[in-house]
């Protein structure tokens, strides 16, 4: 039977929220932009949130019309070329009067009353500052708003940005405010309530646009639970790690908090071998209803969360490291969750799974045009080492109980029990490719050298004879993502390096080449939503020191879970790592598309995952001793 409805206090201001409105029909409302606009004149502009509408920005010198001329087949609107479309207007930015164009059809119906508003597009030039793509990135993203593509011309500086103002976007680390909580907006430190609101939209964003009502009571993968359970899950663990230390009651019915406590991460060679787990109902008809599960959701939401964050500001609660470490605990459990139920989804995109909501599909044959003249590596690998490199950080959380540390939280880093404590290691001369794995290269091995000896990676699908990669949006042809890093397990990996006369790095050798290569978050890598795909690596350039992306994807290490010297796990949520102290996990390090900005950034967090378990967006390169 299903549960009955709970009883819920007044106390709660709205009833469960749904997914992302649809955006009113209509003709899309599109904007060119020709000067070195700053993100309060970008956040004006407008172009309505998960819509049709599009900024068209350009950055250099030369002629508009050559690069809008792309647009249009991007756009697949051919009237963005006609002069009569568009009309000008008179703006400010900052305390500059500028002047950007926009059409003159859509929602905003421009008026056109004079002649200085018509507009000559083969007249328009450019003649601005080339951005850098990082700071373009940078710039749009804390606009609200995402690149789709970068159109550059030969004939010159110029490039034409093509954004979209989707359903939400991740700000810098950096930009976070000062807050009376965190007076030095330390990004590690205590996470903000508007960092919480944050993964809960892009949680709401998933588990309500991206999930049909079909899927919630299906199994994407058979090693993980129903997408229901996850939804139930994420507020009960916020419900009893805050009210256990608060010694509040925890809200919502009582069933829930065993049926939703904890997932599953069984043995993939022995399902029947898991870790503790929450015992849940075996037939659809005696779970929850979906409203019960948001019902509850938004109550803890509402008076677990947001009233601890009101009594701290208030003053009425002490702030303490342990409650600092409990919320980053919950932030993070769900960043990482986001993941675990996206790369589940995946497994049914094209063929139940909706794509992201409020997000443009990407023009993939531009796209992939473009990654089709990336330059190689300047050299196929980079030598590192001999050197000493220190790992990890001090944050053990036995010390929140010390008198001396307990209100100490100011300008603290906080993180999983695994992170702890800082450490030095020695790392050997090694080689290492500058780049991981693709999938055409996986694909040529795969074909080749172990022909019907390795399976196909799970995140590929045959369609009709033809090897396709998954998306979220569906599965694109292999000539499209041949580029990106291949995403399986560990033992299919280290098939493919040793094929190569290589190896899989060990953590400290991949945490070098990441500490030296790899890019951040504003630097422009592809984590915190920027795109909702893998791209093409970059590293091993000409330009900045080789510094680049690794496209977006985890990576594998060869090195085992386990403990360490000084380990101390954590009492708050009990076996988080020492359960997978098994030498069955791996650690991983990096960062996947999906991964927040605070976990992406933190250099020292350590995820795991089975060897052979293929699901994960983990990918690996390859090293070689030197």
């Amino acid at each position: 039977m299903r549960s009955p409805s709970p009883s819920f206090s007044s106390d709660i201001a709205s009833p469960p929220s749904t997914a992302p409105s649809t955006p009113p029909p209509g003709r899309p409302t599109y904007c060119i932009v020709t000067h070195d606009a700053s993100i309060a004149f970008l956040q004006t502009l407008p172009v309505t949130k998960s819509s049709g509408d599009r900024a068209l920005l350009f950055s250099g010198a030369g002629a508009v019309k050559e690069l809008l001329s792309q647009a249009a087949d991007i756009l697949e609107d051919k009237s963005i070329l006609e002069d009569a479309r568009w009309g000008r207007v008179t703006a400010q930015d900052g305390s500059v009067e500028v002047e950007y164009y926009q059409t003159k059809s859509g929602r905003s119906m421009l008026e056109v009353s004079d002649e200085k508003a018509t507009i000559v597009l083969d007249a328009v030039k450019l003649q601005t500052k080339p951005m850098a793509h990082d700071d373009a990135l940078n710039r749009f993203c804390e606009a609200g708003l995402r690149c789709m593509i970068a159109l550059p011309t030969r004939s010159s500086t110029a490039t034409l940005y093509i954004l979209e103002r989707p359903a939400q976007t991740y700000p810098l680390l950096s930009s976070a405010p000062a807050t009376v909580l965190n007076p030095t907006a330390h990004p590690f430190s205590l996470p903000s309530l508007a960092e919480f609101e944050r993964g809960w939209t892009t949680w709401d964003l998933i588990t309500l646009g991206m999930i049909p009502p079909s899927l919630l009571h299906a199994k994407p993968i058979d090693l993980r639970h129903k997408p229901l359970f996850y939804i139930g899950h994420l507020p009960t663990f916020a419900n009893i790690l805050l009210s256990r230390l608060t010694g509040a009651r925890e809200v919502g019915p009582r069933h829930f908090l065993t049926t939703f406590e904890r997932g599953i991460d069984p043995i993939v060679d022995d399902p029947d071998a898991c870790h503790s787990h929450s015992e849940v109902p075996e037939k659809d008809e005696d779970w929850p209803a979906l409203g019960e599960v948001l019902a509850y959701r938004d109550e803890v939401r509402e008076r677990v969360v947001r009233r601890v964050y009101g009594e701290m500001e208030s003053g009425e609660r002490a702030l303490t490291r342990r409650m600092a470490r409990t919320l980053m605990m919950v932030l993070e459990h769900d960043g990482f969750h986001i993941e675990t139920l996206l790369y589940m989804l995946i497994q049914r995109a094209g063929s139940g799974t909706l794509p992201p909501p409020g997000f443009a599909v990407p023009p993939w044959e531009a796209l992939a045009a473009q990654w089709n003249t990336l330059s190689a590596p300047t050299t196929p690998t980079v030598t590192l080492g001999p050197c000493e490199l220190v790992m990890g950080h001090d944050d053990q959380e036995p010390d929140d109980l010390d008198a001396a540390l307990e209100h100490a939280v100011a300008d603290h880093e906080f993180g999983w029990d695994n992170e702890s404590p800082r450490h030095a290691v020695q790392v050997g001369r090694f080689s290492v490719d500058w780049r991981p794995v693709t999938n055409g290269e996986f694909e040529a091995f795969w074909r080749g050298a172990v022909k019907d000896k390795v399976e196909m990676p799970p995140s590929w699908v045959e369609e009709d004879g033809e090897v396709k990669v998954r998306t979220l949006y569906g599965p694109v042809p292999m000539a499209i993502a041949r580029h990106w890093p291949v995403l399986t397990a560990y033992d299919d990996l280290a098939a493919f390096a040793a094929h190569k006369g290589g190896r899989i790095p060990t953590e400290p050798e991949l945490r070098l080449f990441l500490d030296t290569y790899q890019d951040t978050y504003a630097e422009g890598a592809n984590v915190g939503f920027r795109h909702w795909h893998p791209l093409p690596a970059t590293a091993g350039g000409a330009a900045r020191g080789g510094r680049g992306s690794n496209g977006g994807v985890w990576e594998w290490t060869a090195t085992a879970l386990d403990g360490h010297a000084g380990f101390a796990g954590t009492d708050i949520f009990p076996g988080y790592s020492s359960d997978f102290f098994d030498g069955k996990h791996q650690v991983v390090l990096g960062a996947s598309y999906a991964t927040i900005p605070r976990l992406a950034d933190r250099r020292t967090v350590r995820n795991f995952y089975q060897h052979n378990y293929p699901y994960p967006w983990v990918g690996a390169r390859v090293a070689y001793d030197a």
